[in-house]
């Protein structure tokens, strides 16, 4: 270990002591107790201010345990070390346990918010999730004679390949948006806010079906958590979504089912989604229901609604071919 700091050391003092051109640098900052909480790494770098320099194709390793949690990469950037803050215009890759980011314009601040780091990307990101959300959401129960979830966003988000590198492989559950900021709570934790135009694909990996079938949500602004949650979830939980939180003109597209809302819940293991406000559930065997909450079992499928401070709620079953969606 200090075999290592001296080293890290001496790239810092290097780097410094020659501020132009700078070749393979390597440049820690450390936490109030003296451990290393984060580090650039750079082809090339050039010191542009006291404690500022600017990369070329830097990488940030942020450190939990004295280990990288979190790998972000890119083509260049500005890092201001004293400050523990850095941006750049090009698209950032990000990846850490149990997914990848993708976004740009971008910027890095430590211990803010509540978080030992926070990453945002401004205009336009997507975020890769290795591990699916339960089959019983994805699928909303029936698997047979259901009605296919179209796998792409159409929500032009995707339409600027200019924007996009591609994940270095593929994801079960995707989230896209044209803001998102990714807090790193520690303990294995992360929390991932997306706003403006959210849109969530989480593919059936369970299926039996010759073609993938998938489940939506589009939204104004959606909260996925990873790893752990605050009840103490068990050691799989890592990587792992463990909540879903979306608001805004809520719109959940299952197999032989849709759904709106103004707010919708989920959580790992609660076998349960929650709609609130104007919540409508359409079911193309079932027919529709309408009331300020309707709650869908993951087991059978079944919707419970529950009236507001009105009661008001609605049961319609469908007539013969005619159901259609609830205006």
């Amino acid at each position: 270990m200090l075999l290592l700091l001296s080293s890290l050391l001496g790239h810092a003092l290097n780097a410094i002591q020659n501020p132009e051109g700078a070749i393979e640098v390597r440049i820690p900052t450390y936490d109030h107790n003296g451990r290393i909480s984060w580090e650039l790494e750079a082809e090339e770098v050039d010191v542009v201010g006291q404690s500022i320099y600017s990369a070329k194709n830097p990488k940030m390793f942020i450190l939990e345990n004295q280990k990288p949690s979190t790998v972000a990469k890119t083509s260049s950037g500005i890092f201001n070390i004293g400050k523990g803050i850095a941006q750049g215009d090009d698209n950032l890759l990000v990846e850490g346990e149990g997914f990848q980011a993708i976004g740009r314009p971008w910027t890095f601040e430590e211990n803010i918010a509540g978080s030992k780091s926070h990453l945002a990307f401004a205009e336009q990101g997507k975020i890769g999730f290795e591990e699916g959300v339960d089959a019983g959401f994805v699928r909303g129960v029936e698997s047979q004679d259901s009605t296919k979830v179209s796998s792409g966003a159409g929500s032009g988000i995707m339409t600027d390949a200019s924007m996009m590198a591609e994940f270095s492989k593929e994801f079960p559950t995707t989230a896209y948006g044209e803001e998102i900021h990714i807090y790193d709570l520690g303990g294995g934790k992360k929390r991932f806010l997306l706003q403006k135009n959210v849109f969530i694909r989480m593919e059936d990996t369970e299926s039996n079906c010759s073609t993938p079938e998938y489940s939506t949500i589009n939204c104004e602004r959606a909260e996925i958590l990873l790893g752990p949650d605050d009840n103490g979830t068990k050691v799989h939980a890592f990587g792992k979504i463990s909540q879903i939180h979306a608001t805004g003109a809520v719109k959940l597209n299952q197999p032989s089912r849709r759904s709106s809302a103004d707010e919708l819940k989920w959580s790992q293991g609660s076998g349960r989604v929650d709609l609130f406000g104007n919540a409508k559930v359409f079911h193309k065997k079932w027919g529709a229901a309408e009331g300020e909450k309707i709650v869908i079992s993951q087991k059978d499928g079944r919707a419970e609604v529950i009236g507001g401070k009105q009661g008001r709620s609605r049961l319609l079953l469908p007539a013969l071919n005619k159901s259609k969606f609830p205006k």
